[in-house]
């Protein structure tokens, strides 16, 4: 085999072949998402889940957009230096913004199309074995009795009660009924759960109370109420909350109701969001987190990293300071600041549906701290480059490194959760962010050693891969709703649903986007071979 530390020119083969790859583990990603075993949790449920699906989609969630930016920078810096600033300018506005703005146009509405027709089939399902009598009203576990009470179905809970059964049951990722309940302005079923005892302090996986629901957004409300397909309105919602916070005060559960829904909770005490009430605050919202971009938003992301790379190099310039010492990127003491400095924005996410590893931005404007996460990996990357780490020092044990991340840090990251609040989100932090730049290092260091050189079939792979990310989620929800109810392993389903959607991908990849203009605007001209 080839010495690994002999790259064939100055292209690397490596770590295209891992962007590649870590732009293929989404279609991994949201293949597993309808075989989770929360409801919610995506936009289709399959009959057959298995919370292992969990632990492989937090795992990767953990690493890959981090390696992916953290690549991306390397080669922002790497056009850099051999075309230019301007021509790296315009080479990432052909190359992003304009497939941004045509997936915004044609990708996204579609994955909408395919999210409601797929919710009214599974829907009118429903209906029909419940006119059948096939099924019943009547939750029979903490996933089914939370999800009716984010429906407002009183019956259901009125069941649940009267059967003895704990109305503080909560769902894998530690939500209660109460938090839904209170989300939507249920204000019946929120009576009925507290009367029985439901806490209304009690607080989920992501440290978020039932009563910090209160003032949830009605962007995010309303994302939520998407993914569970129920049917509120803001008014409606507003009017019911103002009644729960009154039910709440009255029965000196909390002094807190009131104040918070009258969004009192202010900048001054809680340093972020404004007032719910209030249109600032409205707009706010919306902008950070109405998902418009959908699985896009990292598109999005580069533009400003690029932008905030030609800033920085400006700068540089202008000032005379010259370039940051590239020696640190291969030092081996580099742990010992990438994690401190990771640790910062990973410790103040908190966005709803994050359980390992950094928070999604999919509104208009980055959520900051995702935002700065996201930079630090870039900027490593861009930092990587300048070290011309010819030897291959960076992930260089990688055979320690990978194992290190899944077998330890990991699983010490799920023990973290049941110790007491501040020491176990403390670890968790630290065992996230260690996680995921062991991972990077660990999966550059294992590319360096077998993929360095060239090969006709990861070249192809590495162009493909672009558009297969771009346009999978449309197909992966059609082909999850296709296997839906079929009696197999929810493990064959999923091989199923991948292996299916990639052939498709694949195909359509090479009939109709290579050699077209719209493989030309994704990866540059290619020639059809003769």
């Amino acid at each position: 085999m080839t010495d690994p530390t002999s790259l064939a020119g100055d292209r690397r083969h490596d770590l295209d072949a891992l962007r590649a790859v870590a732009m293929l583990l989404g279609i991994v990603l949201h293949g597993a998402m309808s075989f989770l075993p929360w409801q919610g949790a995506w936009v289709i449920q399959d009959t057959r889940t298995s919370s292992a699906f969990g632990v492989i989609l937090s795992m990767i969630h953990g690493f890959r957009m981090p390696l992916f930016f953290l690549i991306s920078g390397f080669f922002t810096a790497m056009l850099w230096r051999k075309r230019g600033m301007q021509a790296l300018l315009a080479h990432r506005f052909k190359r992003i913004v304009v497939p941004m703005v045509i997936g915004l146009l044609t990708i996204i509405p579609t994955i909408w199309i395919v999210s409601i027709y797929v919710g009214y089939q599974v829907s009118q399902s429903a209906t029909e074995d419940a006119a059948t009598g096939s099924k019943t009203n009547d939750p029979v576990d903490a996933d089914g009795f939370v999800l009716a009470a984010s429906r407002g179905d009183s019956d259901a809970i009125e069941s649940w009660i009267q059967k003895g059964r704990d109305v503080n049951a909560k769902t894998e990722d530690g939500s209660t009924a109460l938090h839904v309940s209170i989300l939507f302005g249920h204000y019946q079923t929120t009576k009925q759960l507290i009367e029985a005892g439901a806490d209304v302090n009690a607080r989920n996986q992501r440290g978020e109370r039932c009563i910090d629901s209160l003032q949830a957004p009605w962007a995010v409300t309303a994302f939520v109420a998407g993914m569970l397909k129920v049917d509120v309105t803001e008014a409606e919602v507003d009017q019911g909350r103002s009644r729960i916070a009154k039910l709440i005060d009255d029965r000196n559960q909390s002094d807190e109701a009131s104040m918070m829904l009258a969004g009192k909770t202010t900048a001054s005490q809680a340093g972020t969001e404004p007032a719910q009430g209030s249109g600032l605050g409205q707009l706010k919202a919306f902008l950070l987190y109405f998902p418009i971009l959908g699985h896009l938003w990292f598109l999005w992301f580069l533009c400003w990293l690029v932008l905030g790379f030609a800033f920085v190099v400006s700068i540089a310039r202008v000032t005379g300071i010259g370039t940051l010492p590239s020696g640190i990127a291969i030092s081996r003491l580099r742990y010992l600041g990438l994690i401190p400095l990771t640790a910062i924005p990973q410790s103040l996410m908190n966005q709803p549906g994050n359980m390992f590893g950094p928070d999604t931005s999919l509104g208009i404007l980055p959520i900051p701290t995702v935002l700065a996460y996201y930079a630090i990996f870039f900027g490593f990357g861009a930092l990587y480059f300048e070290s011309h780490d010819r030897e291959g020092f960076v992930g260089r044990r990688w055979w320690i490194t990978l194992p290190m991340a899944m077998v330890l840090i990991y699983p010490a990251s799920l023990a973290a959760r049941s110790l007491p609040e501040e020491v176990g989100h403390a670890l968790q932090v630290l065992c996230e962010v260690s996680y995921a730049w062991l991972m990077c290092f660990g999966l550059m260091g294992l590319f360096r050693r077998f993929c360095s050189t060239s090969s006709k079939t990861m070249r192809y792979i590495s162009d493909s891969s672009y558009w297969l990310y771009l346009v999978h989620i449309p197909l992966i929800i059609y082909l999850q709703y296709f296997v839906r109810e079929w009696p197999v392993p929810p493990w064959l389903k999923f091989s199923l649903v991948c292996l299916v959607s990639s052939t498709l991908l694949l195909a359509s990849y090479q009939w109709f986007v290579r050699y077209t203009p719209i493989g030309t605007l994704l990866n540059g001209p290619r020639r059809r071979p003769i």
